[in-house]
């Protein structure tokens, strides 16, 4: 199925010829199509649905671009810009059906993946994604670090414990950069 994006966001590149964030590309589509942003009522499963759609139509433009007019559009979340044959390094091609690219593409070009992420699907990706990205640790030995005794602080507790603390050992007051970056991650781990 053409994606009815590709149009709007092709006009958004050729209006970014040194590159664009997908951030800028949604930016873009909300101001120009109102309906984009009642794609669902769910926070999160519109983010979804939003960020789908403009990932679809990037590589559905791609492949056309490549086959049809011998350009290549590099799709990454901090650019998407387009390239001409003539300026891509030869020695810089691989296996394109390996790669992380194509398997994303597979990913996005797919519609099933569109048509069956509902608000749980969207919610588990999330979890997961927190889950993942949660700081590795013991809390033990965070608390011991912010030197609290308290096995289940609250987090005021350790907020007020983490500010008296980067006070006294902050770089610029001539403190020890590792104890404060120490410091910082057990804040980090006690408030995630």
């Amino acid at each position: 199925m053409k994606n009815p994006l590709v149009g709007p966001i092709l006009v958004i590149l050729k209006n970014h010829p040194n590159g664009i964030s997908e951030f800028d590309i949604l930016k873009a589509l909300k101001e120009r199509l109102p309906e984009f942003s009642q794609l669902a009522e769910d926070n999160n499963l519109l983010l979804f649905r939003q960020h789908f759609l403009i990932m679809n139509a990037l590589y559905q433009l791609q492949s056309s671009l490549w086959q049809e007019d011998n350009l290549t559009l590099h799709i990454s979340a901090m650019r998407i810009h387009l390239v001409s044959a003539m300026q891509i390094n030869r020695s810089d091609s691989t296996t394109l059906s390996d790669s992380v690219d194509a398997k994303l593409a597979a990913y996005y070009l797919d519609w099933k993946e569109y048509e069956k992420t509902g608000i749980d699907e969207v919610s588990h990706l999330l979890n997961s994604f927190y889950n993942g990205i949660s700081l590795s640790g013991d809390r033990e030995s965070a608390l011991k670090t912010l030197q609290i005794q308290s096995t289940n602080p609250t987090k005021t507790v350790i907020k007020q414990q983490y500010r008296k603390l980067a006070q006294q050992h902050h770089p610029d007051r001539g403190g020890d950069q590792d104890l404060f970056i120490d410091l910082r991650q057990a804040y980090e781990y006690l408030m995630f």
